[in-house]
């Protein structure tokens, strides 16, 4: 499941219990939208290709 952090913005994603941002440390934190959801994604996919340049 992907969390947006209501403090920091920070996106994450979690599968079990989730604490804290791992980012700042909030406990204020809630589900991801549809939108946010969409917008990790993208950004997994650009890393991921990222990475993949640089063991290539």
């Amino acid at each position: 499941m992907v969390y947006t952090c209501k403090k920091c913005l920070f996106m994450f994603d979690r599968v079990g219990l989730v604490e804290r941002c791992p980012d700042c440390g909030s406990e204020n934190f809630r589900p991801a939208s549809k939108d946010e959801k969409a917008e990790f994604e993208r950004f997994q996919k650009e890393f991921n290709k990222k990475s993949e340049d640089r063991t290539a």
